[in-house]
């Protein structure tokens, strides 16, 4: 009973970030069919998933307030749910702004930017469903690797991006609306990046408090 109580909230983190896959899944499919007449629509589907997972985590925080023996320490299992959730967040608000600066076209580098949150929203589940294994795992270095590489390939998208815009922008309204939008997108990629951060420094507690064997492709990165 006990190993089902701690695996738990390792299978909340997997759900969690399936729920953020399936707002990128959302978000690129609509940036790439885009239709102005489907924003609405949208936007209800987008609030449904974040709505789902912050429900999600606080049936989690009401479970550890119950709870004695928790697999890792109590406040990082909360900050890792505050983290998951804000990526969920960020990807909704890319949505919103949408909507709220009214974009009626999509430019090329929303497109860019989509594909790589959907990729990194991807590998963050797989990296998520190896967690549990993370005391001798060999996976999570590739996936840890994969995660920092997509959001520093943000950062060149955005940083070109802008750049870009101010240099041939003839519209300043177009450019705001966009310069706004990009900045949502970044955002998001950095959140993942924030929410990788924050299990390593995880995983570095639990290996100075415990006696663990970690793989030697993860001892790196702790």
């Amino acid at each position: 009973m006990a190993g089902k109580k701690s695996n738990c909230y390792f299978d909340a983190y997997i759900e969690l970030a399936e729920c953020t896959r399936k707002e990128a899944v959302l978000l690129n499919d609509y940036i790439n069919q885009f239709d102005l007449n489907q924003m609405d629509d949208m936007l209800t589907k987008m609030h449904e998933l974040e709505t789902s997972a912050d429900r999600m985590k606080h049936e989690m925080m009401d479970r550890l307030a119950k709870e004695f023996i928790t697999p890792i320490e109590r406040e990082d299992i909360y900050q890792l749910f505050n983290e998951i959730e804000s990526v969920s967040d960020a990807i909704e608000d890319i949505l919103i702004k949408m909507h709220i600066f009214c974009i009626s076209t999509i430019c090329e580098e929303a497109k860019q930017f989509a594909a790589i949150l959907l990729k990194s929203c991807d590998v963050l589940k797989q990296m998520m469903i190896e967690f549990p294994n993370f005391k001798k795992s060999e996976k999570l270095h590739d996936y840890i690797v994969e995660i920092n590489d997509l959001e520093e390939e943000g950062d060149r998208l955005y940083a070109s991006s802008i750049h870009g815009m101010f240099s041939t922008s003839g519209d300043p309204i177009d450019l705001m609306r966009w310069t706004e939008t990009l900045d949502r997108f970044e955002k998001s990629c950095d959140a993942i990046l924030l929410y990788l951060i924050s299990s390593l420094q995880v995983l570095r507690c639990a290996s100075d408090s415990q006696t663990f064997t970690f793989s030697s492709s993860l001892v790196s990165f702790l």
